[in-house]
């Protein structure tokens, strides 16, 4: 954290000083793409640490404290980047500079944090292996945990049905011909429904345990399609945004789901092999990245119609076997 989070602040003087924009384009790319890239590296142990020193029954609710204060915190940077860039005073480059120099403090803040963190003893061999041999071997991990392929599998199917969720909004705005202040106000509306989330979950985590949350997930993946459906047929006798605004705050709701596999993930793994699954996940999951893509084809070629139904079949399927994951043992 401490290499990679404050990159923003080497922006700072590239806006200053470079000459050619195209020097600053490609610093910006790179430095993007390896903020990017270092998530992926600090995701896995953060995650190892997280489920050894937070207790079962906290998890959720500290993941879903996380989301909503990260969603109030990206309302104030919505704030401060706009009066940052209204600022008629200040040039391009040092409305920038204020922008990224506070992006990358704020990052240095959070590694700072990190320090704070007391990690509990922790069971490992130190066994020394080969990069090579680490991989080849993960193939046999989904095969001694049964529990494990079947919530992947769960999480794969409801990636599918969950494709549709940025198009809801282009969905109202391209078949009910809104406004512009009807489709800010969506926006907003779905930001509201994040927000909501994050209590939402964590309280399902809490309350039921993290099955509850991929079950109820799938069940807002088939909600959603199903009330776009409706709309088409009765926005003639009522007004499209009785069933646009629901969608938008309920596909808020979901930005926040992956804590349910997160949690669930930890649930039923032990602690040695618990970093290994983390890792199948992000290789197994990460064809699914690109389904929007898809669901952007779909629509482009054969319409929304087409899209709602795959998005509907696949959370049935992923609505049963939900149905069917064990409930892990929860230590109180």
């Amino acid at each position: 954290m401490f290499l990679f989070r404050p990159l923003p602040l080497l922006m700072v003087p590239i806006l200053m000083f470079a000459v050619n924009p195209y020097i600053v384009v490609w610093a910006f790319l790179c430095i993007y793409a390896l903020l990017w890239a270092s998530d992926g590296l600090i995701v896995v142990p953060w995650l190892d640490v997280f489920g050894r020193t937070i207790p079962d029954n906290q998890r959720g609710k500290l993941l879903g404290n996380q989301q909503l204060f990260g969603g109030i915190g990206s309302l104030a940077a919505g704030f401060i980047i706009k009066i940052t860039l209204e600022n008629a005073l200040l040039s391009s480059a040092q409305k920038y500079s204020i922008l990224f120099g506070l992006s990358g403090i704020l990052l240095l803040s959070s590694a700072v944090a990190m320090t704070f963190v007391k990690d509990s003893p922790r069971e490992n061999s130190h066994k020394r292996i080969n990069i090579l041999e680490y991989y080849s071997t993960l193939p046999g991990y989904l095969n001694k945990n049964k529990a494990y392929r079947h919530m992947l599998a769960t999480q794969l199917i409801g990636s599918l049905a969950g494709m549709i969720l940025p198009f809801i909004i282009l969905f109202g705005q391209n078949t009910f011909a809104l406004s512009p202040n009807q489709v800010s106000t969506l926006i907003y509306i779905q930001i509201i429904g994040s927000l909501i989330g994050g209590l939402f979950w964590g309280n399902i985590s809490h309350r039921l345990g993290n099955k509850y949350i991929i079950l109820i997930s799938q069940i807002i993946n088939f909600t959603l399609p199903s009330l776009a459906l409706i709309s088409l047929g009765l926005h003639k006798f009522i007004p499209p945004l009785f069933f646009l605004v629901p969608m938008c705050v309920l596909g808020g709701i979901n930005k926040g789901a992956w804590m349910g596999y997160t949690n669930y993930t930890i649930d039923i793994t032990d602690e040695e092999n618990r970093p290994v699954y983390f890792v199948l996940t992000s290789l197994i999951t990460f064809p699914t990245t690109f389904l929007p893509y898809l669901a952007g084809i779909i629509a482009d070629a054969w319409g929304f119609i087409p899209l709602f139904i795959i998005g509907m079949a696949a959370a049935s399927i992923a609505i049963n076997l939900a149905l069917a994951l064990k409930t892990p043992h929860r230590i109180e």
